[in-house]
């Protein structure tokens, strides 16, 4: 059965285009929709946003306990993590590091009422590469558990970040992150962000956050990390940071450009575009657009679902393909491809 009915009514309702949420026009399936805003990663957003609307009710009995049900996990799971957060804040500022604060651990504390009106699926913190083995050996002394080799060293010799698990009958996934970048894809200078990152307090807590324009920046290469997944809260707090005072997006495609993104970006906004039309203004679009020929080579797997922008993107040679599309330069491909293919076989190498 199909679902792009639930599908235009989640995007309209996170819009708040509500003339266009009329549940009662025609039934939805109920337990259809709850799924769907799962798989999303927004049913307690939506359960908040329709209360403060006042159309909870309008929903059928069975999503609206959905939802509900939903809401009530993010707070029970909320409540942990957030603990959790804490106890590593004040770790980590014992030993006299002070991380920056990606993705919803800041987002959460600066544009929601409450903290159960969105998940948190993880901890990303960001710290100096310089700090990064005492921010490691401090959590792990505190029983944070990081992989075994070798599998820890593959994740350094790969990657700008390093999961770790909190201790406790029941683990928080944390990532230690020393970089925003991709191997072989994007040059993010890490000193300039951590020098750009703003002066934020989370619990009483001096923290720092991302530079609005390093965080979009940052969104829109992180979207197409994900291949254009269907998780929308991303690309709704996207609009939110934009939406901040003194926020230019010619900053943000200077930031890209001297990334290494601004090809991958454009590729993403079109994706935001289909999902929410009036989020971003025109400046976005024109000042970081998708070239013609990137169009042109995605263009075969399109989808016509709402929420999507391709089809097939569980499959590795679909990812290959839009990774490939997303690249700055067509130039770069060859070499891509085969650092994909050996980088998995890394870490038995060393």
């Amino acid at each position: 059965m199909s679902d792009r009915r639930e599908a235009r009514l989640i995007l309209a309702a996170l819009a708040e285009r509500w003339d266009e949420v009329d549940f009662g026009a025609a039934t939805i399936d109920a337990a259809r929709f709850v799924a769907l805003a799962r798989a999303c990663d927004v049913a307690p957003t939506l359960h908040a946003m329709l209360e403060a609307a006042g159309r909870l009710a309008r929903l059928p009995e069975e999503a609206a306990r959905g939802l509900a049900a939903a809401r009530t996990k993010a707070r029970h799971d909320n409540i942990l993590l957030l603990a959790r957060l804490e106890t590593a804040l004040d770790l980590l500022s014992a030993a006299g590091i002070v991380p920056v604060l990606l993705k919803g651990a800041d987002t959460l504390h600066r544009f929601y009422a409450s903290f159960d009106e969105r998940t948190l699926d993880d901890v990303d913190l960001l710290v100096p590469r310089d700090a990064l083995e005492l921010a490691v050996a401090t959590l792990e002394g505190a029983g944070w558990t990081a992989p075994p080799e070798p599998e820890r060293t593959h994740w350094l010799r790969s990657s700008f970040e390093l999961p770790l698990v909190s201790p406790g009958p029941v683990g928080v996934a944390f990532e230690i992150h020393w970089g925003l970048g991709q191997e072989r894809r994007y040059r993010i200078p890490a000193a300039d962000v951590l020098a750009r990152a703003v002066r934020a307090e989370v619990a009483g807590r001096s923290v720092f956050r991302l530079d609005d324009h390093d965080a979009v920046a940052h969104l829109l290469l992180h979207h197409v990390q994900h291949y254009f997944d269907r998780r929308l809260k991303w690309t709704v707090e996207m609009g939110k940071i934009a939406a901040q005072p003194g926020f230019s997006w010619l900053v943000v495609r200077e930031r890209l450009a001297s990334w290494g993104g601004l090809g991958a970006a454009g590729l993403a906004l079109v994706h935001v575009r289909k999902l929410f039309p009036a989020l971003l203004p025109e400046a976005a679009f024109d000042a970081i657009p998708c070239a013609p020929w990137r169009t042109a080579l995605t263009l075969p797997m399109r989808s016509r679902h709402p929420l999507d922008l391709f089809r097939g993107t569980r499959r590795r040679w679909v990812q290959l393909w839009i990774a490939g599309a997303a690249l700055e330069r067509p130039s770069e491909l060859p070499g891509y491809l085969v650092h994909r293919a050996t980088r998995d076989t890394r870490a038995e190498a060393g």
